[in-house]
């Protein structure tokens, strides 16, 4: 087997945890590509010819260390599991603790795959169309000083509503339990296909959370609030591919036909690893 070690340095200083396991894979026989990235976005895809030979990717950070190896893959279908070196680890599943057991039974394709929907945000500005994908979230919020936006929200090309307030986060399951759920969001189990917009401190207190199938096509254009106001926005993919755009520009969000492979090492109920990361009580108090 071949193994991609995509690893962030700022969680893994001087590399010891990258480098035991580097050792790890080695000793058993099979073949490491090393890659380390720091906290910000990977400048390129890896390319396909690299990730041809790889069987497996291995994540060393947190949450957003995933997201950014997931940007980094691309379209690519090959399975990834995180080893955690951060703090709440949605994404992440296995401890330091427990690196040898997992090596060996990757090795041994001792694992599940769950498959994770992404979203395909298409950005339109002046004739040009930028397309990006996205694990967790698509997010439109406002740019420069403490004032509102507009957004009027088109679904399968039938207006919906005009939500004024700081943004929009549109989410899939897995990102539900991210930006979405700080925003007062629904938290969805990742094995859904449902895609979530949320607004962002929204000025009518009627604006709520909804939830969409994944076949809808969310459109959502910035508009002009007041003549006297420049309205101006950002687009964030995953919380750091960030774009900007202005009045009359336009953001088209949707399901990818192509998930994220996740490897699960153990059948955890999702219900009891919310419980444990919120800190709420496993088994229900005594009467």
């Amino acid at each position: 087997m071949h193994f991609l070690l995509f690893s962030n340095v700022n969680k893994d200083p001087g590399q010891k945890v990258t480098d035991r396991l580097e050792r790890l894979i080695r000793s058993r026989g099979h073949g490491v590509t090393l890659l380390l990235e720091g906290d910000e976005s990977p400048e390129d895809v890896i390319p396909d010819e690299t990730m041809k030979s790889v069987d497996v990717v291995i994540v060393l950070g947190g949450d957003g260390t995933m997201l950014r190896a997931s940007h980094a893959i691309g379209n690519c279908t090959v399975p990834m599991i995180g080893l955690n070196l951060g703090t709440t680890g949605f994404l992440t599943e296995v401890e330091c603790s427990a690196m040898e057991d997992m090596v060996d039974r990757l090795i041994r394709g001792d694992y599940v795959v769950e498959k994770r929907m992404r979203l395909t945000g298409v950005i339109s500005k002046a004739g040009e169309k930028l397309e990006y994908s996205a694990l967790n979230d698509v997010v439109i919020i406002r740019e420069g000083v403490l004032r509102l936006i507009a957004l009027r929200i088109y679904v399968n090309d039938v207006f919906f509503d005009t939500y004024e307030a700081d943004g929009v986060i549109i989410s899939t399951p897995t990102g539900s339990t991210g930006y979405n759920l700080s925003a007062g969001g629904p938290i969805v189990a990742p094995g859904t296909r449902t895609i979530v917009l949320t607004p962002i401190s929204p000025h009518s207190l009627s604006k709520k959370s909804i939830v969409f199938d994944a076949g809808d096509r969310i459109r959502i254009s910035l508009v002009e609030k007041r003549k006297t106001q420049i309205n101006e926005g950002i687009v964030s993919f995953d919380g750091y591919k960030n774009y900007e755009i202005s009045v009359d520009d336009e953001v088209e969000v949707m399901a990818s036909d192509i998930p994220l492979h996740l490897i699960r090492l153990e059948q955890r109920s999702f219900y009891e690893v919310i419980s444990k990361k919120l800190d709420r009580p496993i088994h229900p108090p005594e009467a």
